[in-house]
């Protein structure tokens, strides 16, 4: 499935939704996906409209920097396997959009943050898609439970991590496969030793946004 796809049935979803709500603006989560919010991110990375993960920048470098993601995060992920990325891009999206949109034990409706993360899992021959949970929720008790099996919480490790970006247009695999080499060759030439197996893409604008689109790539560091 195309970019062009995807954006027209993320868009007849949207439209769906709001016919559901009885409201004649879009759902607040919808909205903030659009980057419309009167919230402004004060975390490190790109600048967006809606939350995300707490960080600080540890260093900057000619083409990325390290980052320190010290606070406590929770994400909502659900692993596609057997997929291409585009395919898995939409899948895992949607599923997790589903939760916070109120397929969940509570039926609650919860704001969208940023960045939808794709992480390649070789293993499964897919690839996993993550939301980040916003900060408000201060562990999994305070959740509702996804109603599709398929989706649940993890919560990631602290670590220090090399990133290079933001870069925009509509990556495909291959332009963050791309992105990732660049990475890794400015990295090894700085001698820092990583974990290739924590490789992620990460991006930050709506699939409604054409320009200054926000896409990253991010890799954890291995401690010394």
């Amino acid at each position: 499935m195309g970019s062009r796809q995807v954006m027209l049935v993320v868009l007849l979803a949207c439209v769906a939704l709001t016919v559901v709500d009885g409201a004649r603006t879009l759902p607040e989560s919808v909205l903030q996906l659009f980057g419309v919010s009167d919230k402004e991110s004060d975390s490190c990375g790109p600048q967006v409209s809606i939350e995300t993960p707490q960080c600080s920048v540890v260093e900057k470098r000619d083409t990325y920097e390290l980052r320190d993601y010290n606070v406590k995060e929770i994400w909502v992920e659900t692993l596609v396997p057997n997929s291409t990325f585009e395919t898995a891009s939409f899948t895992g999206f949607y599923r997790c959009f589903n939760f916070i949109s109120g397929k969940n034990s509570k039926n609650m409706k919860i704001e969208m943050t940023g960045p939808v993360l794709i992480k390649p899992t070789p293993d499964a021959n897919g690839y996993k898609v993550a939301f980040f949970v916003p900060s408000r929720f201060k562990s999994v008790n305070d959740l509702p439970t996804p109603s599709d099996p398929k989706v649940h919480f993890y919560e990631p490790e602290k670590a220090v991590t090399a990133v290079i970006g933001p870069f925009g247009g509509f990556p495909t695999n291959k332009d963050y496969e791309a992105k990732f080499e660049e990475l890794k060759k400015a990295l090894d030439k700085d001698g820092f030793k990583y974990n290739e197996s924590t490789v992620t893409y990460a991006g930050y604008s709506s699939p409604f946004q054409f320009k200054n689109r926000k896409q990253e790539v991010h890799v954890d560091l291995v401690p010394y």
